[in-house]
């Protein structure tokens, strides 16, 4: 009986372990979707999220660890570039009382420790950089 529940939790918790950013990310994106704002959603999340999953595929050459987690770093980066597609679609217009609280990033150059990030480094304002496309006009 034990050897049962030994074979169902290794097969059961590498899926789990693969199927977790699809699952936790999943329910954000679609209701980013369905309310069509990714108002209080930040922008830092996909990118801390998409270079630790980087860091850890670039990793495994050297360290051969288990191979469901590199397949979770690769389901990450999927996720994490489709959940920063749809907050950039449908992120917030500009207030119409002429404010840019709905712009991502606006206030932080007035923050309290007046950092400004070099080169305004992922600050997005128009989702044009995310897709390149050569040969439209």
């Amino acid at each position: 009986m034990m050897g049962f529940f030994t074979s169902l939790a290794g097969i059961a918790a590498p899926l789990f372990l693969i199927a977790s950013p699809i699952l936790s990310y999943a329910d954000q994106a679609i209701s980013m979707h369905r309310a069509k704002s990714s108002a209080g959603f930040s922008l830092d999340i996909p990118l801390i999220m998409l270079v630790a999953s980087m860091f850890r595929i670039f990793y495994y050459p050297g360290a051969k660890y288990d191979i469901a987690l590199l397949i979770q770093s690769f389901c990450n980066v999927f996720m994490q570039v489709i959940l920063l597609k749809i907050a950039l679609d449908h992120r917030p217009a500009p207030s119409s009382r002429g404010g840019d609280a709905a712009i991502p990033f606006a206030g932080s150059q007035d923050g309290l420790s007046g950092f400004q990030r070099p080169y305004n480094f992922w600050q997005w304002r128009s989702p044009k950089p995310l897709v390149y496309r050569p040969f439209q006009p």
